[in-house]
């Protein structure tokens, strides 16, 4: 639901409450009427992550929405604020972390995403990874496989984590080969499930992320989730 400003006046007619400005162009230099946001380095820590987690999806799945409209645009699953300013606070900053991690849209009802964030974490433990010897262990029944990914190129190394469902390894490793090259999905480590204490895991999936992927690993078979994959990827530029 929207934001509502109630106002009591004396006159005999309510004026219309004047339009919010916005936070104004950023290349202009700082103004006294600015709106002064009091805030910590955690806050901003948050922001600054949806902002790199928005433009990293827009960009993988060629979304032509702009990153920065996404960010400044009223939303549903912020009840009515913009993401820069709800992504300040951690309930709004896990909605659209999983919002863009699980590539969920532009917008979601808010229950939509509580109700992922509140699903209990399994503890039993994924499967030992896998290099294709036994992939024929896998075939036929569809389950979620993960996988970590590292390319290097001139200047640039990658380091990804996918997830998905599929029926067997060389299903990964053909979607692995399309978003990261040939050379990538073969010395890609692919394994059965997912494994939260797995390097790659601790190093790019947020908690948030990881209470899904677990509640898909029980439910894989289930055909909602036939399509379902998740991508997170790190690259460090020299």
């Amino acid at each position: 639901m929207d934001a509502m400003t109630i106002s009591r006046t004396t006159n005999a007619r309510t004026p219309a409450p004047a339009a919010k400005a916005g936070p104004g162009d950023p290349l202009d230099a700082d103004s006294p009427n600015d709106d002064v946001v009091i805030t910590t380095s955690r806050a901003l820590c948050r922001l600054a992550l949806i902002a790199t987690e928005t433009g990293a999806r827009f960009q993988r799945e060629a979304e032509p929405h702009d990153p920065m409209a996404w960010l400044l645009a009223p939303r549903r699953m912020f009840a009515g604020s913009t993401g820069l300013e709800a992504c300040l606070e951690r309930e709004h900053f896990l909605r659209a972390l999983l919002l863009h991690g699980l590539s969920l849209g532009l917008d979601a009802d808010p229950e939509e995403i509580d109700g992922l964030l509140d699903d209990p974490i399994d503890v039993r433990l994924a499967a030992r990874p896998t290099r294709g010897g036994r992939a024929s262990q896998a075939r036929g029944r569809v389950r979620l496989y993960t996988a970590s990914v590292l390319r290097s190129t001139s200047g640039t190394m990658l380091q990804a984590f996918h997830a998905s469902v599929a029926s067997s390894v060389e299903e990964v490793r053909a979607r692995l080969e399309g978003m990261f090259g040939p050379d990538a999905a073969i010395g890609a480590e692919i394994r059965v499930g997912f494994d939260p204490a797995a390097p790659i895991a601790l190093a790019l999936v947020p908690a948030a992320v990881a209470k899904v992927l677990r509640k898909v690993e029980r439910e894989s078979a289930a055909p909602a989730y036939r399509n379902f994959a998740v991508t997170i990827e790190h690259r460090l530029e020299a």
